[in-house]
């Protein structure tokens, strides 16, 4: 999930800088229907972790530590859980349809309204960057953990 929504981000900051035609287009099309898959997988993971908890935390992380992590990964799914339907509304607000890899075309959210458009997108666009930065977070932890603390967190997460 980090490497396909850290792809997705810089896709999503470029995709106005492209040439308008049809690479941008095609561009907008994989980031939308890449955005669906997102949605989908989280989906999945919150109804897995909802089913099968974590580990505890390692005894000898200081709780300002465990909570902190804690509040990372729920950040990360809400975030991950709401920035798709952010976009997919943008999209159908700025007269978009939001097709999945041309198999389906999801259904409108909203109707076309381009100011409504831009707010939603803005929102999109900054949810996508608090989450890379969550993210970021996370694996700068993992790796402080396995490198410099050379403590069992990273171990307990395989």
């Amino acid at each position: 999930m980090a490497v396909l929504v850290l792809g997705m981000i810089p896709v999503g900051l470029s995709l106005e800088s492209l040439p308008k035609g049809p690479i941008q287009d095609a561009f907008y099309a994989a980031h939308k229907s890449t955005g669906f898959v997102v949605l989908i997988l989280m989906i999945g993971r919150l109804a897995f972790r909802l089913a099968n908890p974590p580990p505890p935390p390692e005894p000898t992380l200081p709780r300002w530590q465990v909570a902190v992590a804690h509040a990372n990964h729920w950040a990360l799914y809400a975030i991950l859980l709401v920035m798709p339907f952010f976009g997919w509304a943008g999209s159908n607000a700025f007269g978009a349809p939001v097709s999945v890899y041309g198999l389906f075309t999801l259904p409108d959210l909203v109707s076309k309204d381009e100011s409504l458009s831009k707010t939603l997108l803005a929102i999109h666009a900054t949810l996508g960057l608090t989450a890379a930065a969550l993210i970021l977070l996370h694996i700068g932890a993992a790796l402080q953990h396995r490198f410099v603390k050379k403590d069992a967190v990273l171990a307990r997460m395989t």
